[in-house]
């Protein structure tokens, strides 16, 4: 059946959903909502103006206020405006793990600066688009404004969620939103070793030299960007002489300063934004280059091919002559722009091209094709299943167990299936193949899991061709007479399955303890949340016109698997406790957690021994970020045994507050976003939400409207209750650049 394509209404504000956040934030908390308040109360950016629909609800207005921070009583009707010095901001800042001695620092940028990027997009998109159109060294850059539709199917029912998903309006298509522009040619730099450029530039050239820039976006002096859009520092400097250009260059160089407390060395590190704006100087830089190169007699596709995405380099050549000569250019235009490259990560490579990460990456291939697998002693009996009318990629509800024949149910019990896998020995190869290739779990361990996890979830659907026939038979009084048997099947399946998950996740907490990174945790997230959907949801199928419910597994493997994943994930809390600079990690399995039953939740002792820091005048809970605080008040809920803990977290907030200037909480990010979605918290205190929209300017029966604006509308920026977490995290992952 044709699939029809319904295109939905293009509203500029999206770029909140896409290109403002970093990729490293739980998946609880989004854009989504302020999206939905920026749409709602039509807050939009004209000239120098920030203005708003006429007759919004007072509640709105007021945390437009905190947004712009100045008082209501300053505003012209529905207007208030925004000027250059008094609206320089300073982003929130958190850190991650991304070296084992070094942590990596991304940002999030104030909500008045998110607006006028939402503004900046729509006024000068087609001037984007044309500046990242220049370099053909480029893998990565967009093309064209993202088309934004879906298809009207059986998959988009299934995407759509529950009646009370209504309220995120369009929001459940999330693999429609990644980024504001549509890219070419790759989202994702793993893609690039896999496409034919990469093969065909292999054929054509003997060597390879791979090269990155040393700490690239911390380096970009944001002026640079009039120059890359001018040709050069000296073109530029020669045509202007110290005089402001008044162009779109200088716009948006003031704009990058504004979002990062008027910084000019550095720009903000995570938006996709901050991509483009890094992009458009690198064109620059590969322009130069090109050019000069075939000054000197050397034409692209002939003497050499480069590619490059984002900051990473790949310079193919037969010459040394070219190669050298392309280096010394390189240095000297990137010097050019107060960059440089990155000595410790410049490497060689002869025909055929293959790096010791692509070597581990083959290696691993084949472990775990060599140990994960499903072993069955009968033909497998999907064609016997699918021949009586019975389609186990359907949704369970478009079953019929009526169809049934008692050919499929001999099969069924006649099938024997089951594993052998020992994570001891799995683990003993994988450290071997790390030593063998010299490569650190880092560069592999994104691929490792991943590969893992669709493993196991192939695996998971081939095991259910045989077990949900039985669990049929069980539950059935038309074929009474194999119900023993199939009661002995099953209770032997589990028992197989039970023993392999174990195994599986003993596994992946060994292959996570070597790399605790944000990615990493996600991957990691991804896999277990996919052994849960399966053990922990029973089927569902037609009897005539009834649906009925029948019992897919047992307390007993549930009891084994759950209680595996949160041993481990508590043994990671012990092996990784919280500190000043990296919060974020580990807390991120808290979410996971939440959605199994209550038994297998981490508790109050072993969260507060993972929280608090030991010093000499007493025990004490470290500055928790702003992230931080709002993934332990989701997990913590209103749970009793957790009421000291999070009276402890919930009084730290509330003494940062108090200790900062007002002028200084109105500027900063962290404080603006982090009030305002405490405001929104079911979990805290009306009294002490109040309390601290107070310190953000705010009178106390202000304070009130605001909490009753968002009682009614729920959320602002993390979605406190009913989080699907397979949603939420399918739509992060796709989120990702690198791998």
């Amino acid at each position: 059946m044709k699939k029809k394509k319904i295109r939905l209404k293009y509203k500029k504000e999206r770029v909140l959903l896409s290109d403002i956040l970093p990729y490293e934030i739980p998946f609880i908390f989004t854009n989504r909502y302020f999206y939905r308040f920026i749409v709602k109360n039509g807050i939009q950016l004209e000239g120098n103006t920030i203005v708003w629909k006429d007759g919004i609800e007072e509640g709105a207005e007021l945390i437009i206020s905190a947004i712009v921070h100045c008082k209501k009583s300053h505003f012209d009707g529905n207007r208030v405006m925004t000027n250059k010095g008094t609206y320089n901001t300073i982003p929130f800042t958190y850190g991650v793990s991304h070296k084992p001695t070094k942590c990596r620092y991304l940002s999030i940028i104030h909500p008045v600066n998110q607006i006028k990027i939402v503004d900046f997009y729509e006024r000068h998109k087609h001037v984007l688009l044309y500046l990242c159109s220049k370099s053909r060294f480029s893998l990565r850059y967009p093309e064209k404004v993202a088309c934004f539709f879906y298809y009207k199917d059986r998959l988009h029912s299934t995407l759509l969620g529950k009646r009370s998903d209504k309220m995120e309006m369009f929001f459940s298509e999330y693999e429609n939103l990644r980024t504001y522009f549509s890219y070419k040619n790759y989202t994702n730099i793993y893609k690039f070793y896999e496409d034919y450029r990469y093969q065909r530039a292999e054929k054509k050239f003997q060597h390879l030299v791979k090269f990155d820039l040393q700490s690239c976006f911390d380096s970009i002096y944001t002026h640079s960007i009039s120059w890359a859009m001018s040709g050069g520092s000296h073109i530029y400097k020669e045509l202007f002489a110290g005089v402001p250009d008044k162009a779109f260059g200088e716009y948006w160089d003031n704009l990058m300063q504004e979002m990062n407390y008027n910084e000019t060395h550095g720009i903000v590190i995570g938006p996709e934004f901050s991509r483009i704006f890094a992009e458009v100087i690198l064109q620059g830089i590969d322009k130069c280059v090109e050019n000069k190169l075939l000054e000197c007699g050397y034409s692209l596709n002939r003497d050499y091919v480069c590619y490059r995405y984002v900051d990473d380099y790949f310079f193919f050549y037969n010459s040394e002559e070219v190669k050298n000569k392309a280096i010394e250019l390189f240095e000297e235009y990137l010097k050019e722009y107060k960059l440089i490259i990155s000595s410790d990560k410049t490497a060689y490579y002869e025909r055929p091209f293959i790096t010791p990460i692509s070597k581990a990456k083959i290696a691993i291939d084949e472990l775990l094709k060599d140990y994960i697998q499903l072993y069955k002693n009968e033909k497998n009996i999907t064609e016997h299943i699918e021949s009586d009318g019975i389609d186990l990629d359907k949704n369970d509800e478009e079953s019929d167990t009526t169809k049934i024949k008692e050919e499929t149910i001999v099969n069924a019990i006649n099938s024997e299936l089951y594993f052998k896998f020992s994570a001891t020995e799995f683990c003993k190869r994988f450290k071997r193949i790390l030593s063998t290739n010299e490569v650190t779990p880092k560069d592999v361990m994104n691929y490792s899991i991943s590969r893992l996890s669709v493993l196991i979830e192939r695996i998971l659907k081939r095991w259910d061709r045989t077990y949900k026939p039985l669990c049929y038979v069980v539950s059935s009084t038309e074929y009474s007479q194999y119900k023993i048997i199939a009661i002995k099947q099953i209770r032997k399946m589990e028992k197989a399955l039970a023993k392999f998950l174990f195994e599986i996740i003993d596994s992946l907490f060994f292959l996570y303890s070597t790399n605790k990174r944000v990615n990493t945790t996600l991957k990691a997230m991804q896999l277990l949340n996919t052994i849960i959907l399966y053990l922990d949801h029973d089927y569902s199928v037609k009897n005539g016109k009834l649906v009925i419910k029948i019992p897919r597994f047992s307390e007993y493997i549930r009891e084994i698997v759950f209680k595996k994943i949160r041993d481990e994930v508590s043994l990671v809390l012990k092996s990784a406790p919280i500190n000043e600079k990296v919060q974020l990690e580990t807390l991120y399995f808290l979410i996971l957690l939440k959605q199994l039953n209550p038994k297998y939740h981490i508790n109050a002792q072993e969260l507060e021994s993972h929280l608090v820091i030991k010093t000499i005048n007493g025990n004490t809970i470290p500055q928790l970020n702003a992230i931080a605080v709002i993934t332990l008040l989701y997990y913590m809920g209103l749970k009793k045994e957790f009421v000291k803990l999070h009276q402890q977290i919930v009084d730290q907030v509330i003494h940062r507050y108090q200790s900062m200037s007002p002028e200084r909480i109105k500027i900063s990010a962290e404080q603006v976003i982090l009030a305002l979605d405490l405001a929104a918290c079911p979990f805290i205190q009306r009294g002490k939400r109040i309390k601290i929209l107070q310190r953000v300017g705010l009178s106390r029966p202000e304070g009130e409207k605001v909490v009753a604006y968002l009682q009614k509308h729920k959320y602002i920026y993390t979605k406190w209750t009913g989080v699907n977490v397979t949603k939420e995290l399918n739509a992060k992952i796709s989120q990702e650049v690198y791998s």
